[in-house]
């Protein structure tokens, strides 16, 4: 086992829904539902715990971490910690770490691929700068360049007769932008610190970074124009996460109301 597994940068814990359901600890908690409370804040504790996948072996510091109270964990901490391996003081559970594991080798191959890229980029750069504009950013380059021209200048020029075309002064002015430092950086999606931080306050019910990772893949597809297409998609879940906010104070300022049985239970 890894003794430095971290994973305390991903807000989010994968969840492999038919592997559980088979399950024999799910059908522990089909018998006693409440086992199964206790069961899901033990696995959260334990996936931003270091190492990942486990938690200090003490009585009122599992009960605490399963939100549990010390009467009922007595009662229950048998049935709620099979599966969970004991050693080295702490109490490990195999299948987190396991896909804790996994998440790691994503992190770091993501790395790898982003780093590759940077350093593709820093070649074409040091070749000439006219690489950069002609092969790694065209569009962004002449989104930059050219809109000020467009709007501002292209009647006087027209009048003028000149030509409307990206100068050498234009493009090094421009250039430095690439090289800074991303605050958020996927394979698709990187952000400054002045774009995430804006992004964070435009969506403040959005879990920011996990969303963000999950719509990376994606926002490949919109070459681009993902920006966009990201903060378009970033909206309506905001307009969601406010409308499920508002639905459930709604519901609690009418006295909440009874809840149906599950009939899976």
């Amino acid at each position: 086992m890894n003794e430095d597994l971290d994973v305390q940068r991903l807000p989010y814990m994968p969840l492999q829904i038919e592997r559980l359901r088979k399950s024999k600890a799910w059908l522990r908690c089909k018998r006693n539902p409440e086992i199964a409370f206790y069961m899901v804040n033990l696995w959260m504790r334990a996936w931003h715990e270091i190492p990942a996948g486990s938690i200090e072996d003490d009585d009122d510091v599992l009960a605490d971490a399963a939100m549990c109270s010390p009467e009922k964990w007595e009662e229950l901490k048998d049935d709620i910690l099979k599966g969970w391996d004991r050693r080295d003081g702490r109490v490990w559970h195999s299948t987190v770490i396991e896909i804790a594991t996994e998440a790691v080798g994503k992190l770091r191959m993501n790395k790898s691929r982003v780093a590759a890229a940077r350093e593709a980029r820093g070649v074409q750069r040091r070749s000439s700068v006219t690489d950069i504009v002609a092969d790694s950013v065209t569009e962004p380059v002449t989104d930059v360049v050219t809109d000020p021209v467009t709007e501002h200048e292209g009647k006087g020029r027209e009048e003028k007769g000149i030509e409307d075309k990206t100068t050498s002064d234009d493009v090094v002015a421009v250039a430095p932008s690439i090289t800074q430092d991303f605050a958020f950086e996927a394979q698709s999606i990187r952000l400054t610190a002045a774009n995430l931080e804006q992004w964070r306050k435009a969506f403040p019910h959005v879990a920011l970074e996990a969303e963000l990772w999950a719509l990376d893949e994606w926002a490949g597809t919109k070459g681009n124009k993902w920006f966009t297409a990201v903060s378009g998609a970033l909206a309506k879940k905001e307009r969601a996460a406010i409308d499920r906010v508002s639905t459930a104070a709604a519901v609690r300022d009418r006295g909440g109301g009874q809840r149906r049985a599950d009939p899976r239970i």
